[in-house]
């Protein structure tokens, strides 16, 4: 009796879920039928939207609209700033009064670039020529000029944000290979980047873009020196940079003018794929050129120039370009201009303190930039040294 009675029980257990499932069916098939799965309990008239809801007068769904939106574009830009021969030291004929050491160790590192270091720190990259070697070693490489300072010297610069320099010029063995050595380690400490023959290097500014550099010395006018220039750019585009800058050492000492060499190499480092050509050797001032969309700028003289005590030809300038990236492409757009400088902020010697210059010494500057540029640039600086098209100044 109790066996037969558990039967029934499992018997009509079975019949009320058979009847709960068809009905559950039931409800799925109607919902797909109406568009939308309604919830247990819930009648049509709180599912269902009323005619001339929301949804119907604004024309589509939040998922149509935010479809129908157009991409805002992703902008970067990045400002660098370049400068010309710097000599952080002494040639070897110096006595020491008068000299760089005596003022380092009279004014301290902030002395030097205390009158462009607000220029520097208001760009995201600031690249200087070092030509000197940083060290302490006294095996002198028999030549004219030998160029050195200490590697303590290297806080002029990191102190004034700098952030990158070229080595790849003919005083970077000065005093041997371990003079060389001593440089990079100085530099690589300090957290500078530079670019070396074979060696490149990047910097990654706060926006993200990655640049690189790559710096040799173009003297001997050898295809192995021009290579360094080709493949180090090659190089750097595998490592991710995004803006390029090359550095070269080439001309005629106290040249205002480029020789053919200086033409054809630049236009073949263009070519090549650089972003920003920085010349440099001449201790003068040349002019700049635009070159398949690539401003180059010959030579910006020296700069912070401990080499000699009271040179002549004390003009030099700072170059400063904005390049733009948009979706992480490089713009053509050239916004650019030149901040002409004196090496020195007196006129009776070299006091190693660039100076901005002002009133008839800038105009006359710049008035010497364009006049070195006009036979072969389309390129011109006007009052404010705002680079400009000559196609726009007709």
């Amino acid at each position: 009796m109790r066996k037969g009675y558990l039967w029934a029980i499992l018997f009509m257990g079975c019949i009320f879920l058979f009847g709960a499932c068809a009905f559950r069916e039931d409800k799925v098939s109607q919902a797909g039928a109406d568009g939308q799965i309604q919830a247990d309990g819930m009648d049509e008239s709180e599912s269902e939207p009323e005619t001339g809801s929301e949804s119907e007068t604004t024309g589509g769904t939040e998922s149509e609209s935010a479809a129908e939106e157009i991409p805002v574009p992703v902008v970067q830009t990045v400002t660098v700033t370049a400068a010309g021969d710097c000599t952080l030291g002494a040639a070897q004929t110096h006595g020491y009064a008068g000299s760089f050491h005596e003022y380092y160790d009279v004014n301290g590192e902030d002395y030097f670039f205390g009158g462009v270091r607000d220029i520097f720190e208001s760009d995201d990259f600031t690249l200087v020529n070092l030509e000197c070697v940083l060290s302490d070693s006294n095996a002198r490489v028999d030549k004219e000029w030998n160029l050195k300072g200490k590697p303590e010297y290297v806080g002029i610069m990191t102190g004034s944000s700098v952030e990158g320099c070229s080595l790849g010029n003919n005083h970077s063995q000065d005093y041997g290979l371990q003079s060389l050595e001593d440089t990079k380690k100085a530099l690589d400490d300090a957290g500078l980047i530079y670019g070396y023959n074979e060696h490149v290097d990047t910097y990654v500014t706060e926006s993200g873009i990655v640049i690189g550099v790559v710096s040799a010395s173009l003297l001997p006018r050898t295809q192995e020196r021009a290579n360094y220039i080709r493949d180090g750019i090659a190089l750097l585009r595998e490592q991710g940079a995004e803006l390029v800058i090359a550095s070269c050492h080439w001309g005629v000492e106290q040249a205002h003018d480029p020789d053919d060499y200086q033409r054809k190499m630049a236009h073949q480092v263009v070519d090549w794929g650089a972003d920003l050509v920085i010349g440099t050797h001449p201790h003068v001032l040349q002019g700049v050129e635009l070159y398949n969309g690539k401003v180059i700028c010959y030579s910006l003289g020296n700069f912070c120039f401990g080499g000699n005590r009271n040179p002549a030809d004390k003009d030099t300038a700072i170059y400063r370009q904005t390049f733009t990236f948009v979706d992480g492409v490089l713009s053509p757009d050239i916004n650019a201009d030149i901040i002409p400088c004196r090496i020195s902020s007196i006129t009776s010697r070299n006091d190693f303190r660039p100076t901005v210059a002002e009133g008839e010494v800038k105009a006359a500057i710049l008035d010497n930039m364009n006049r070195y540029s006009a036979d072969y640039s389309d390129i011109y600086f006007d009052d404010d040294g705002i680079l400009m098209l000559k196609t726009e100044k007709e």
